[in-house]
């Protein structure tokens, strides 16, 4: 409950202090290298310490959150005195919120204890909310504090930590990579490149037609003449033949690119420029080809849309020059190092190709400016200090590559990053986690990356960054440490590398000769499944010509006694052939189950993304009934080619309470097809044949709106929470092919949302399918034209509908100026989905199917009717406008289902023909107005007159008010003097008291005294008083000089 903190004794025009009743689970200090992939680990490892009553800096308890202008201070709730406090501080210091999308009532924010200090540590604290709808109001007030703060301090905020992982992002299309001789690059180097891609397609097309191939993996040119152009074995370089890791953006979408050994060309005959193209490796034509570029703070990644993962990642130290083509200025490149397994490292040049010559000047200055501030970052000492090879950037990287992971696959990269680290590190970790006995994966992933932070802050503080040297008692100190360490890092390398170059052996056995490589498999199955039953040399025979050991008695030195196991006869052929029809067995099982559990894994995943799609609550839940006839119809062999009875569809959908969440998407397509069956386009209304796999590969002019909008798309919902994430790809690979499919329309804002909504029910084809059902065959692409003349109709429309049904409510909003594009505009946009319910949405998507676009005007019209009375008890502009736009939305499951029964019984379809008539009779009216007369001309210059008269009213008022102020401070003046005189007053007043007190003791003093006394007295006081006046007479005689 939010209230007010009144101070009546204060200034009258200083607002109260806000104030938020919330349950405070605690905080934690972290390094100021804490970036945004490792925060919600942080906040998971508070929520679990103050659930289990952990000992911690904080304990979860009831508190009240008071927002003053200057200062943010967390009470007790029991506490009626806001003097006591559980911890306050400057509102300027917060530097970041996190807001939990898998619990929305858990928010936390970020301060820096010492702003000015870049290495000082930071502090995070975690709050929980009784209602999730009330976080974001939360949020909203402290950063308006906060930047309330900020402004009075007149300091810019430092925006470091804030964009200290921030990236831009560019869409690219990637042409191919060629091998140079020096990293520097000349002028011409990208034209020379595009110049042999070219030439390599055309004889790869030459190829084809030769030998009839349809494959695009390897082209042979035995020509003589092009031995100096091309190598011997020209790879296609689709998946950028990388000796690394490719970080898989989700599980259940990701493909890992798969990847293909390198086979070395022959050198040319003739001499070469050091930087001309030597190895030629253009990208296959057939793919897709178009990639995300983008630029981090210290790597450039490669991002695939397609594959939904990072095929390319070079950091900045790697990357030695980057150019623009002369001629072919839409191209760009940088040349890098290529670590080579055999052989020294290598110079790369790879070439992308941009939308635009603009585009391209943009990523080359954004190149620019990432490389100067990563120099700056590592030179600076007053800035983070940060360097490849901190623990913290690794941490940072592992968070980063398990985001929106599935917990045993994220378990996975874990224990990988943990065998990176020397033995003593793992066991420690091991032992740790295990005394708290996880009860699932995800809790002990979140175990393990908390003992992580801990070790890597620890290993943190006395890292030494690349390009340092420390001093020589730190060197003599670590010594013994460093080489410990280094050992063990040497230790783990070997290991993964044997274990690589192992997996490398197979592989390329298995391209390189099919036949050899069931033997090598066969080896490894023998190893692994008959060293624990077999005793010494009890192997099984590697080929049905094995070697006879009684004809060479020198293959074992032991005996056959110890060869088989104690016995003493031989083994007979009949035994060896059993024994080999077994293995073949064996192996043929365990290549069964491996590729069985690959299936099974691979369907797990999938279930674990469409749980996650599907995450949201249902208006109305689905009967067995309802249900049982969704699956027969769905069923249906012709339900494709056969229109069904309409009235039965609209039963089925509209009155038969609801349709399957699980197979609404099915649904979805299936009422699609049946519209389009009773309703034919016109051929030239119909959209492009494009398929969508051919627009994918080509490049947008949109990118940048995407891109900006993707972050903004549902951005509580799990599955499009993670940046660049599988949801957030698919969303973007569907908006472009839209904006490329539909020339005049391209990307407007609002279709991100009803994409994202497609996308949480169905695949990408079949959402963009759908997206175009949407757009061409139900008319909504026309709200989104670049006039918006349709969406003026609409709001002309609804305006209408509320002066004929509810005319006190239209009234009302007439009278405070408020018309429907204020409110209704995001409704139609974005189909209701920007600021309602999914379960709510996802209800009005499926009148939308049977019904067209005439059942936004129904939900409209049936929110406004429901809210009516407490619309009408608002009475202005800021409070009619914040209770459309915040509370109409927030509405509960019985008023959803009211407002969603109503919907369907309403039947509008006249009225809104009729009124889209008048709109454009009175359209044609005002197009066909005379000219104006001189009554107009009258009123132009009255209105004139009047805006001067306004003005000199303001010139009036500001006068007056500095005349009031003016009196103000006179009448402070009058005051100060009045209470001056009355304390003067008060003052002699004593003194006279005083005086009169004095005479009357003289005149007792005299009455006492004799009279012979007295008269010496007098005769004293005459004196005095004589030698007085002479004294006065010396003082005012002028000087004589």
């Amino acid at each position: 409950m939010e209230g007010q903190d009144g101070k009546g004794n204060n200034n009258s025009n200083q607002k109260a202090d806000k104030r938020f009743a919330l349950c405070y689970m605690g905080w934690s200090s972290l390094d100021r290298r804490t970036t945004l992939p490792m925060l919600p680990w942080l906040v998971a490892e508070i929520r679990r310490k103050s659930e289990k009553n952990e000992s911690g800096p904080g304990q979860a308890r009831e508190v009240q959150l008071y927002l003053s202008p200057t200062m943010i201070r967390c009470v007790p709730a029991n506490s009626s005195n806001p003097s006591v406090f559980i911890f306050e501080h400057k509102a300027q210091f917060i530097s970041r919120f996190i807001h939990n999308s898998h619990d929305l009532s858990y928010f936390a924010y970020l301060i820096r204890s010492q702003p000015d200090n870049p290495e000082s540590e930071m502090a995070c604290h975690v709050f929980k909310a009784c209602d999730p709808n009330q976080v974001p109001e939360v949020i909203s007030s402290i950063r308006q504090v906060s930047n309330a703060a900020l402004k009075e301090e007149s300091k810019p905020r430092q925006d470091s930590d804030e964009s200290f992982y921030n990236s831009q992002k560019f869409e690219v299309l990637y042409c191919g990579k060629v091998t140079v001789n020096h990293k520097k690059a000349p002028s011409t180097l990208i034209d020379d490149c595009i110049d042999k891609f070219r030439q390599h397609e055309i004889e790869r097309k030459r190829l084809r037609l030769l030998n009839g191939q349809r494959s695009s993996t390897e082209a042979h040119v035995d020509t003589g003449s092009l031995l100096g152009v091309f190598p011997e074995c020209i790879l296609e370089d689709s998946d950028f033949g990388e000796q690394q890791e490719i970080r898989t953006r989700c599980n259940s979408l990701a493909g890992g690119l798969q990847k293909r050994p390198r086979e070395a060309g022959k050198g040319s005959t003739r001499r070469r420029h050091a930087s001309e193209p030597n190895n030629v490796q253009p990208s296959d034509a057939d793919k897709n080809r178009t990639m995300l570029f983008q630029v981090g703070r210290f790597e450039v990644n490669l991002i695939s849309p397609d594959t939904k993962s990072v095929v390319l990642e070079k950091n900045f130290k790697d990357i030695s020059s980057c150019s623009q083509g002369v001629k072919q200025t839409d191209h760009f490149g940088f040349i890098c190092r290529d670590v080579v397994e055999s052989g020294p490292a290598q110079y790369v040049c790879y070439v992308f190709q941009c939308a635009s010559e603009s585009l391209v000047d943009e990523v080359m200055l954004t190149l620019k400016q990432a490389f100067t501030t990563a120099a700056a970052l590592q030179s600076s000492k007053n800035q983070i200090k940060l360097c490849e090879a901190c623990p913290m950037h690794d941490l940072h990287k592992l968070c980063e590559r398990i985001e929106g992971l599935y917990p045993p696959r994220a378990k996975l990269a874990i224990q990988k990053y943990l065998s990176e680290l020397s033995d003593n590190e793992q066991v420690n970790i091991f032992e740790r986690v295990q005394k708290m006995k996880p009860a699932s994966d995800h809790e002990e992933n979140e175990l393990v990356i908390l003992h992580l932070r801990q070790l890597c802050e620890t290993k943190q503080k006395s890292h030494v960054h690349i390009g340092e040297n420390a001093s020589g008692s730190t060197m003599t100190s670590d010594n013994s440490g460093a080489g410990r360490n280094k050992l063990d890092a040497l230790k783990n390398k070997a290991r993964s590398s044997l274990t690589s170059s192992l997996e490398n052996i197979f592989s390329r056995v298995c391209v390189c000769c099919p036949s050899m490589s069931s033997w090598f498999l066969y080896i490894l199955v023998c190893i692994c499944c008959f060293s624990d039953h077999m005793d010494g040399w009890e192997l099984l025979p590697l080929s049905p010509r094995a070697l006879n050991r009684d004809q060479n008695p020198q293959v074992s030195p032991l005996s056959s006694e110890q060869r088989f196991g104690g016995e003493k006869g031989r083994r007979s052929p009949a035994d060896y052939r059993a024994l080999w029809k077994k293995a073949i067995h064996q192996q043929i099982l365990l290549i069964r189950m491996e590729k069985e559990n690959q299936r099974l894994e691979a369907s797990r995943d999938e279930l674990h993304i469409r749980k996650m799609k599907l995450d949201y609550q249902e208006v109305c839940q689905c009967s067995k009934e309802v249900q049982a006839l969704w699956d027969r119809k769905l069923s249906s062999p012709c339900r494709t080619k056969v229109q069904w009875d309409k009235e039965e569809i609209h039963s089925a959908v509209c009155q038969g309470i609801s349709v399957p969440k699980s197979r609404r998407g099915e649904v979805w397509l299936l009422l699609s097809q049946q519209y389009r069956l009773r309703h034919r386009l016109p051929q030239r209304q119909q959209p492009p044949e494009t398929s969508y796999q051919d627009l994918l590969k080509q490049l947008t002019t949109q990118q940048h709106a995407i891109l900006v909008d993707l972050g903004r798309t549902f951005p509580t919902h799990q599955y499009f929470s993670t940046q660049l994430g599988a949801g957030q790809l698919s969303l973007y690979n569907l908006l472009k092919a839209y904006s490329l499919l539909d020339t005049e329309v391209g990307y407007c804002q609002g279709i991100s949302f009803v994409a994202g909504l497609l996308l949480l029910h169905m695949s990408e084809e079949q959402a963009f399918d759908t997206l175009k059902f949407l757009m061409y065959d139900l008319g909504i692409r026309r709200q989104y034209r670049p006039d918006m003349i349709s969406l003026q109709i609409q709001m002309y429309q609804l305006s209408r509908l509320l002066h004929d049904y509810h005319r006190n409510l239209y009234t009302h909003l007439e009278e405070h100026e408020i018309c429907p594009s204020l409110y209704a505009a995001p409704w139609f946009l974005t189909l209701f989905a920007s600021q309602f319910q999914l379960g709510f949405v996802a209800r009005i998507f499926d009148l939308l199917f049977v019904q067209g676009t005439e059942v936004i005007f129904k939900v409209a019209l049936c929110l406004l009717s429901s809210h009516e009375g407490e619309i009408l008890e608002c009475d202005g502009f800021e409070s009619i406008v914040d209770y459309l736009k915040s509370t109409i939305p927030t509405l509960t499951h019985s008023q959803m289902e009211e407002i969603i029964t109503k919907a369907t019984e309403m039947d509008i379809s006249k009225q809104l023909h009729a009124y889209e008539v008048e709109y454009h009779v009175l359209q044609d009216e005002l197009s066909d107005a005379p000219p104006p007369s001189e009554d107009s001309d009258r009123l132009d210059k009255l209105e004139k007159a009047n805006s001067q008269l306004k003005k000199q009213n303001m010139d009036l008022l500001e006068k007056l008010q500095a005349a009031r102020l003016k009196i103000q401070t006179l009448e402070g003046s009058v005051e100060s003097l009045l209470s001056r005189e009355s304390k003067m007053k008060h003052l002699i007043r004593s003194l006279e008291q005083e005086k009169a007190s004095y005479q009357k003791t003289i005149e007792r003093m005299r009455s006492s005294l004799p009279s012979d006394a007295m008269a010496e007295v007098e005769m004293t006081q005459l004196k005095s008083s004589t030698n007085g006046k002479a004294k006065e007479t010396a003082c005012k005689k002028p000087p004589s000089y």
